[in-house]
């Protein structure tokens, strides 16, 4: 019986990556052109992996602010619970409270582990095509060894395609975040997917700092009342 099912997995496994492969050639005529666009081998090889690298960027970050939109509301409790139970727990150390720092200190964490691994997932959409990109590349330049014009210390002179493809992608996405800020549609776009509210996380450095003296209300009595009554009085 084991053997059976080794052998329908393996004939699945097999189906599968056959899809898989298929699915990758079918991408050949979107994504070839950008290493053709120069006659020099090195010179085709790396511009076509900076665009297929900007176009994994750009379809990244359309899905991710998409999202983001759609689900600020559930962003949007997450980061307003985390702030809310931090400050708490900052005000009952000033006030040297443990049992309320704990109980708040542990809410605050609950809400900064499902806020954090929120984000997280949003990244993970920003990221989605990059995959796909290294799958088709393995089908084109897999198991074939570059080799490059000196030799690094560490590396040699040859390298796969990863080398450079992944470098240039966290290099293309660094850029590209930091050109699009200065347009200000695209900071339109992203102050279209806020979430949260305004309220400000007090930071511990707060307890350094002395409270605010509190002013004592003025009592009326016969001290008082003769003190105004005088005050008028002389101004008449």
């Amino acid at each position: 019986m084991t053997l059976a099912f080794g052998q329908r997995f393996r004939a699945i496994e097999a189906v599968f990556m056959e899809i898989v492969h298929r699915f990758f050639l079918s991408l050949d005529p979107w994504l070839i052109w950008a290493f053709r666009l120069t006659e020099d081998p090195w010179a085709g090889f790396l511009t076509g992996c900076v665009l297929i690298c900007l176009i994994c960027v750009i379809l990244g970050d359309a899905t991710s602010i998409l999202a983001r939109r759609l689900n600020r509301g559930v962003y949007g409790r997450y980061h307003d619970e985390m702030v809310r139970n931090h400050n708490l727990s900052v005000t009952a150390l000033r006030h040297a409270d443990k049992a309320a720092y704990a109980a708040a200190n542990k809410q605050a964490h609950e809400a900064f582990g499902k806020y954090f691994f929120s984000q997280a997932g949003a990244f993970t959409l920003s990221i989605w095509p990059f995959p796909f990109a290294l799958g088709w590349m393995e089908t084109r330049f897999g198991g074939v060894p570059l080799t490059l014009p000196v030799s690094i210390p560490g590396v040699g002179d040859e390298v796969m395609y990863p080398f450079f493809c992944i470098p240039l992608y966290i290099l293309v996405r660094i850029v590209y975040g930091r050109i699009m800020r200065l347009f200000a549609p695209y900071r339109r776009v992203l102050a279209w997917t806020g979430h949260g509210g305004k309220t400000e996380m007090l930071r511990f450095e707060e307890l350094l700092r002395p409270e605010p003296a509190q002013t004592r209300p003025e009592t009326a009595g016969p001290e008082g009342s003769g003190k105004e009554g005088g005050r008028h009085g002389t101004g008449l």
